[in-house]
């Protein structure tokens, strides 16, 4: 068990390294599930609907209006942006690409 503890650790380390490198250490977890969320949906289309952010398997712990919210923080932040003529569109913006 002490092992399996000790890679996780390893992992969380190189995880907060690699989190620092594109700037999305400090925020939060909510956010970073979501954009993670994106980032996986964005391999099969470039605009990403919220219906499918919201049942995404890292986002199901989550209540519908935080997954909201930080939705609105990542635009704000400038890590995603609406996408496409449709509501509910959502696509990675500028560094996060």
């Amino acid at each position: 068990m002490s092992s399996l503890l000790k890679n996780i650790a390893k992992m969380q380390i190189m995880l907060a390294d690699m989190e620092a490198k594109i700037g999305i250490r400090d925020i939060g977890a909510i956010e970073k599930s979501v954009l993670i969320t994106i980032v996986d949906l964005a391999d099969d289309a470039t605009l990403v609907h919220t219906r499918d952010i919201l049942q995404h398997p890292l986002n199901n712990v989550y209540s519908r209006p935080s997954l909201f919210r930080a939705l609105k923080n990542l635009e704000t932040l400038g890590k995603i942006s609406k996408g496409g003529d449709k509501r509910g569109l959502y696509t990675l913006s500028g560094e996060s690409a």
